[in-house]
């Protein structure tokens, strides 16, 4: 081979290796930018409740475009509904939003690992921050429970039992499962609760 060839052949593999080392530093800074964008935006910790999905998906990994039901931002534990397909502007999209805080006092979670087995948690804390923006849709309990599992960081498989036990501000204690109650909250008196119907149904039958 002569010299010539050599050295292009050389030329060749030098800019072949620094071409890919310029291709790693470049990926290497969009995920480092994008890390820290997100982070600096809060979006790492936004979650979205987008139908036909059971779990919530992290605004941080998403790249196309959709329309989800409800956006819960847990920096702030707000849940927004969702009024604009661009999701990212959410703050400022959904700023007619009524505030609406849950009527209770007082509530656990009781998970059941058996038929007669169940953990209990206190979710006073998650109730006395959270709060709900929206015009006149209603949440259900299970978008509720999903976002305190955002905010606890407690996690269970989709088919265990799940009971709310509630002290509501009227004093009332309630103990509804998701399975039966799932859609039984409403507006009442500018905060959410369980509708009238569905409390004295179940302080009728003692559950």
């Amino acid at each position: 081979m002569s010299i010539n060839a050599l050295l292009i052949v050389k030329a060749i593999v030098l800019y072949n290796f620094l071409y890919e080392a310029f291709i790693t530093v470049r990926d290497n800074y969009c995920e480092f930018y994008t890390y820290v964008y997100n982070n600096y935006k809060g979006h790492n910790n936004v979650w979205l409740f987008i139908s036909g999905h059971t779990l919530p998906l992290s605004l941080n990994n998403l790249n196309n475009t959709v329309n989800p039901k409800w956006i819960y931002d847990n920096n702030n534990k707000s849940l927004i509904y969702s009024i604009n397909r661009d999701v990212k502007l959410y703050k400022d999209t959904n700023i007619h939003h009524k505030k609406y805080k849950l009527a209770w006092l007082s509530a656990k979670l009781r998970i059941y690992v058996f038929t007669n087995h169940y953990i209990e948690y206190n979710i006073d804390d998650f109730i006395q921050k959270f709060v709900i923006q929206t015009h006149n849709i209603i949440p259900s309990l299970h978008v509720i429970f999903m976002c305190w599992c955002l905010y606890s960081k407690n996690w269970f498989k989709y088919n265990t039992m799940i009971e709310f036990h509630i002290i509501d501000d009227m004093g009332d204690e309630i103990n509804i499962n998701l399975t039966d109650y799932n859609n039984s909250l409403v507006i009442i008196n500018n905060k959410i609760n369980i509708s009238d119907d569905v409390k004295y149904r179940i302080l009728d039958i003692g559950y």
